[in-house]
């Protein structure tokens, strides 16, 4: 086989773009030079890239090397317009992962306490990622090893099992949703990857049911709107989020019932549940006045509610409330604490992360509880708290108004020798507000016109 002699470049027209001439086997060939992007080539540098491109196959020593010379000029081309296509359209970054996924549609359509709760445990692997060597920048380079990686800080910052299932089943979710826009060719929270921890007693954050004793301490040493938010968990079992943005539209004191769709399966389904109202949480509802009677039941802990910075500062609220009546939260041995160092006397952080075991939602443990022990039937307690999970309302009942009083007169027996609230009707607040705002002619006049009816 001829050796080819070596190209020659030249510049022709008014744009003086290059062109190659070279000879194979005593033949010309000429042509004019292209970049990726099939413009043409003005500049030197380009041009003699473009060349060797072309000539290195005919350079070869023998037909094999011709072939993979071939063969990686071909791939060299390949790899060029797969660079310029992603130019074009990049893949995902991890820094717009999070507005990619809650705006997608293909993902769950959460409610929005569980899309602040991904977009938190979301953040926290954003801050993990950027401290580790790597510092990926685009969604598809997590991979398997870092997700393992991050599965192993999550078990040793004491995170509870149901935490770290949390968190891995959210971005494994988060990974399949974004997959192609964010070019994800495997999913690195996948399970063959990272196993689920199995949940028992022992490895879970789950909140401890309070005794009989510690529930009459609660109601009877919170006033106010705590007194009120911690009546409601008491008597409901409804979450926090429900109590806070409870409205008085959702209450039927007539009925003595309240019709609530609870927030966390709202999204899903516009399903309310019926609840009775025993007679301690009702004697607290009626000293209300008819005039405060619209809006939210609790309107300072509902505006507080609408953002994670206020919920914060709600749920340390309720801490400090049971802390101060002396009710332990924290499971004995963990929580961080600061000592000083013994060599700089500076403080320094040890411990491990809390594990709380008590906090409002062991309200509603303990309402389930109560019921269980007293009989209630499981499908009536299943629809009474709203339970979103398929398998816990699989054999759910319909509670009628009636059903739904007698429920709550379960409530009642254990909680009789709280103390007593003075229950005022509504009526006469009203007629005393009137007493002390109205004329003083009026009030004669209305005196007068009683006296035809004694």
């Amino acid at each position: 086989m001829g050796r080819p002699i070596k190209g020659r470049l030249f510049k022709s027209g008014k744009k003086e773009r290059y062109y190659l001439q070279y000879y194979i086997n005593g033949k010309e060939f000429k042509r004019s030079l292209r970049d990726e992007d099939k413009k043409p080539i003005t500049k030197l540098r380009e041009a003699e890239k473009a060349r060797d491109l072309i000539l290195a196959p005919y350079y070869a020593k023998d037909e094999v090397q011709v072939r993979e010379q071939a063969v990686a000029a071909l791939h060299t081309a390949l790899e060029k317009a797969a660079i310029a296509t992603e130019v074009a359209n990049p893949p995902l970054t991890i820094a717009d992962a999070w507005v990619s996924y809650k705006d997608s549609q293909n993902r769950p359509q959460s409610g929005e306490t569980t899309l602040k709760d991904y977009q938190i445990q979301f953040g926290i692997f954003c801050k993990w990622l950027k401290a580790q060597p790597e510092n990926p920048i685009y969604l598809r380079d997590v991979t398997p090893e870092l997700a393992t990686r991050f599965a192993v800080y999550l078990s040793n910052s004491g995170r509870s099992a149901t935490t770290f299932n949390k968190y891995i089943t959210f971005l494994h979710l988060l990974f399949e949703t974004l997959e192609n826009p964010g070019k994800i060719t495997t999913n690195p929270f996948i399970k063959k990857v990272i196993t689920r921890k199995k949940l028992n007693k022992s490895n879970t954050n789950s909140r401890r049911e309070l005794s009989i004793e510690e529930l009459k301490n609660i109601l009877n040493s919170a006033h106010g709107d705590m007194g009120l938010l911690m009546a409601l968990g008491t008597f409901t079992g409804l979450r926090l989020g429900d109590c806070c943005t409870l409205k008085w539209n959702e209450i039927d004191l007539i009925n003595r019932v309240i019709k609530r769709v609870p927030n966390k399966t709202a999204a899903r389904k516009n399903k309310p549940v019926l609840i009775g109202i025993p007679g301690p949480l009702y004697e607290r509802l009626a000293e209300i006045t008819t005039k405060k009677r619209c809006g939210f039941l609790l309107p300072e802990f509902a505006s507080k509610y609408r953002t994670a910075s206020g919920r914060n500062i709600i749920t340390n609220a309720i801490q400090d409330f049971f802390k101060g009546i002396g009710i332990e939260t924290q499971r004995l041995g963990t929580g961080i604490k600061w000592i000083p160092d013994e060599k700089t006397g500076k403080l320094k952080k040890t411990g491990t992360h809390a594990v709380v075991e008590v906090g409002f939602h062991s309200l509603r443990h303990t309402y389930i509880s109560i019921h269980s022990n007293a009989g209630t039937p499981q499908a009536i307690i299943q629809g009474n708290v709203g339970h979103s999970n398929p398998a816990m309302t699989e054999h759910y009942t319909h509670i009628s108004m009636e059903a739904a009083r007698q429920v709550a007169g379960v409530l009642e027996a254990p909680f009789m020798d709280i103390q007593s609230i003075v229950v005022t009707e509504p009526e006469r607040d009203e007629l005393k507000q009137l007493a002390d705002t109205l004329p003083i002619e009026k009030i004669r006049a209305f005196l007068n016109s009683l006296e035809s009816i004694k």
